[in-house]
């Protein structure tokens, strides 16, 4: 669907589509040296996941673009986001 864009991409929601995490829903919040951030629905919890590991996942169909989010609901994540890394 969304083939064209490059990924990834922050106010897009990645689904996991496979594996042991098969279900979640990765909403990126910051793009760090090595790693992404990404706040997992539904659970609201912070993830840290190698720009390479999520790189492979995309190029082979385990992590999928969904949609990209309304920018109030992105915002809310990212708030949510923060609260979680302050409330360690």
């Amino acid at each position: 669907m969304f083939s064209f864009l490059k990924h990834p991409r922050k106010r897009y929601l990645y689904a996991i589509i496979t594996g042991d995490y098969c279900g979640q829903m990765l909403a990126l919040v910051e793009s760090e040296n090595t790693n992404y951030q990404f706040l997992v629905l539904p659970t609201i919890e912070n993830r840290a996941i190698d720009k390479q590991k999520f790189k492979f996942a995309l190029d082979n169909k385990i992590v999928e673009p969904v949609e990209r989010l309304p920018k109030n609901i992105y915002n809310f994540l990212v708030e949510q986001y923060k609260y979680n890394k302050c409330n360690k």
